[in-house]
């Protein structure tokens, strides 16, 4: 597996740090979205809706066994 890391990247430790770097990550594909339909904003938004997963899945799995 990959993991996705960078400066805006929280790594373990610091899980409101990697909460809201998620967030404002969804929150830039959702801005590029409401920009309107052209190529570059869609495929900017879908960059970012997949850097967003890329950190979630890396949080799924750092995160302590047993917890819901």
């Amino acid at each position: 597996m990959t993991t996705v890391t960078s400066p805006s990247t929280p790594t373990t430790g610091n899980p409101i740090a990697r909460q809201q770097a998620i967030e404002n990550t969804l929150s830039l594909a959702l801005w590029h979205i409401r920009q309107d339909y052209a190529p570059g904003h869609i495929h900017a938004a879908m960059v970012k809706a997949v850097r967003a997963s890329a950190m979630l899945k890396q949080a799924c799995t750092e995160a302590p066994q047993g917890r819901a």
